[in-house]
């Protein structure tokens, strides 16, 4: 029971989302436990640096939930590479680094002919299961978490079920609209090929943005020109030049009517149409304005679904910027979800405001001065820390940098998993703390694209 649930919750919980937060919270308690004592179980031999965690705090079995919490991961695990290894492009011994992170065997991995980071990636993707999702980089450094194709098509395979409630038992399909670049492999972008396969099922019924690939060297390259500037030294900036020989496509990237011509195609072709989307709240608020200023509303069906997420952390967004979204879509309401490119779960909020942690990730409140877990009751305030059980490749807990008020009681929705108040904020430490984020991504990529092109002219 306890493989099931950890491998496949849809099929667990008989492609029922009620029945996924349901269950008596002692019940969901077991479940976990035997969940997360399968996972390390499997993988305590399998990953050094969750051996070399376990055997440093004595931990050779999981008593009880807290007893993992030792064992969450900190987000600098997943940099914890040279950072001259990308500079120099030394993709072998990334790789390496890599394989300490990852049950997948990676020792035939030939690298030899990556010559940038997309190249890596594109390598990993082709040649192994190994899904890597990388951060914005913002920070100068750039984070890598390892999951799967199968981890993100079975997590669609459920978020099909929040958008299509009827699809549980058949092959029903709809439009998704993507405001952002067709391919990716940022955190969220990840999501990008996921939702094309499970949601619109062809090609031709997943609209974005962009056709191409939001580059990683170019989001790398951001976090460098901040760094660098700080230092009063971008004029010294080295663009590569993988990065030089793509002009043409940087340049149609910064093309200031891009938006709004995304916007009138969505309206001449699927005006009307039942659709799904998943971007961030700066990206939304940018294309409804865009579209209002075209006199685009009231664009989809009333019951197209629209998943914003990112908050509005590190932007200006004015407090009502949702309105204008739903109705440019047509929507009497937007379902914000939580997320995190560590965790594969969107977290949907529900009609009390309530961000239900998805059954098979293990949420923990740790005391922001200790470490320590919080108890698992009640409501209470801390460092949200958690334990992701479908990770089968790699350790699924780790410690966010979120502040975040969690209520264990019953909600008045009628849902009894945990939930994470709407008020989720920032803890920072010395130099600030560098989670792993994709909300920085289109400020970044501007930054970035705008350095290329005026180098380039």
């Amino acid at each position: 029971m306890s493989r099931q649930f950890a491998d496949d919750p849809r099929e667990f919980f008989a492609r029922s989302r009620m029945a996924m937060h349901t269950l008596p919270p002692d019940e969901l308690a077991r479940l976990q436990l035997a969940g997360a004592r399968l996972r390390f179980a499997e993988q305590y031999d399998a990953l050094p640096v969750l051996r070399a965690m376990a055997d440093e705090q004595g931990i050779d079995e999981l008593r009880d939930l807290d007893a993992a919490a030792p064992l969450l991961f900190p987000h600098t695990v997943y940099k914890s590479y040279p950072a001259s290894l990308l500079l120099d492009g030394r993709f072998d011994l990334l790789t390496r680094w890599l394989s300490r992170l990852t049950t997948v065997d990676l020792s035939g991995l030939d690298t030899s002919r990556c010559d940038s980071i997309d190249a890596w990636l594109d390598l990993l993707d082709t040649q192994t299961e190994v899904r890597l999702a990388h951060s914005s980089g913002t920070s100068g450094s750039m984070s890598f978490v390892p999951h799967t194709a199968e981890q993100y098509r079975k997590l669609y395979e459920i978020v099909r079920l929040d958008v299509l409630p009827d699809s549980a038992w058949n092959d029903e399909r709809i439009d998704v609209v993507w405001p952002g670049y067709r391919l990716g492999r940022s955190g969220i972008d990840r999501h990008a090929a996921a939702m094309a396969e499970q949601i619109a099922g062809s090609p031709a019924r997943f609209h974005s943005l962009h056709s191409g690939l939001l580059s990683a060297d170019v989001m790398f390259l951001a976090g460098r020109m901040r760094a660098a500037a700080a230092r009063g030294e971008l004029d010294r900036l080295e663009i590569p030049e993988t990065l030089l020989a793509r002009r043409d496509e940087f340049a149609e990237a910064q093309r200031p009517d891009a938006m709004g011509e995304f916007a009138e195609r969505l309206g001449d072709t699927l005006r009307g149409s039942r659709v799904a989307s998943l971007s961030l709240w700066s990206t939304y608020f940018d294309l409804a304005s865009t579209g209002a200023e075209r006199g685009l509303e009231q664009l989809f069906a009333a019951d197209s679904v629209v998943f914003p997420g990112g908050g509005a952390k590190g932007t200006s967004l004015p407090d009502a910027w949702a309105r204008p979204v739903e109705r440019f879509f047509g929507v009497p309401r937007l379902r914000y979800c939580y997320a995190m490119t560590e965790v594969i779960a969107l977290n949907l909020l529900c009609d009390h405001d309530g961000y239900h942690i998805e059954p098979w990730v293990v949420l923990y409140v740790l005391d922001p001065d200790t470490g320590a877990p919080l108890p698992r009751d009640g409501v209470r305030t801390g460092r949200a820390a958690f334990l992701d059980l479908t990770a089968d490749v790699q350790w699924g807990g780790f410690v966010s940098g979120d502040r975040v008020t969690a209520d264990w009681t019953a909600c008045a929705c009628g849902r009894t998993t945990p939930r994470l108040t709407m008020d989720i904020g920032r803890f920072t430490g010395p130099g600030g703390d560098d989670k792993i984020t994709c909300a920085a991504t289109p400020e970044a990529l501007d930054e970035a694209l705008g350095l290329l092109n005026g180098s380039l002219a």
